[in-house]
């Protein structure tokens, strides 16, 4: 399990609104805040981490809670940031490579380029389309109130 510690932000109904607060440095670039390696972070990065789940263990306003992620969830996230793009880069060479007559390296290289933007777009839906879902069987643990 992955353990992130969160700080509850809002609560309405039977749910509850969280922050992550990163108290470790990125490892590339040394940032708690935000992604700082320039055009992937301005990409994928959500407005401000604000997670909804339901409020199973009567959180309120202000109060430190942990989330624990099982590690399969950040499998399947990766596998999707990086293997879609990729597979799409492969697939423009390829078609490109078999439907164009007269093909040459260059337009082959623009078949790529085009199934990887389109790819890097299929992600940036998929993250947007589903930003909290992969997050909707976390388990809250609270550690501190305010």
């Amino acid at each position: 399990m992955i353990h992130e510690e969160a700080l509850v932000r809002h609560t309405h109904d039977n749910l509850v609104e969280v922050e992550i607060v990163r108290s470790k440095p990125c490892g590339l670039c040394g940032q708690t805040q935000g992604c700082g390696n320039g055009i992937w972070g301005k990409i994928f990065s959500q407005k401000k981490g604000l997670l909804t789940f339901k409020n199973t263990i009567d959180a309120s306003v202000g109060d430190r809670v942990y989330l624990a992620i099982e590690e399969n969830y950040l499998l399947k996230t990766a596998l999707i940031i990086y293997g879609i793009p990729l597979f799409a880069l492969f697939f423009g060479m390829i078609s490109t490579d078999i439907l164009v007559s007269h093909s040459s390296d260059l337009k082959s290289f623009v078949g790529g380029v085009f199934g990887f933007v389109l790819g890097v777009f299929s992600v940036k839906y998929i993250s947007v389309k589903n930003h909290d879902h992969l997050y909707q069987d976390a388990i809250l643990v609270k550690t501190r109130t305010s």
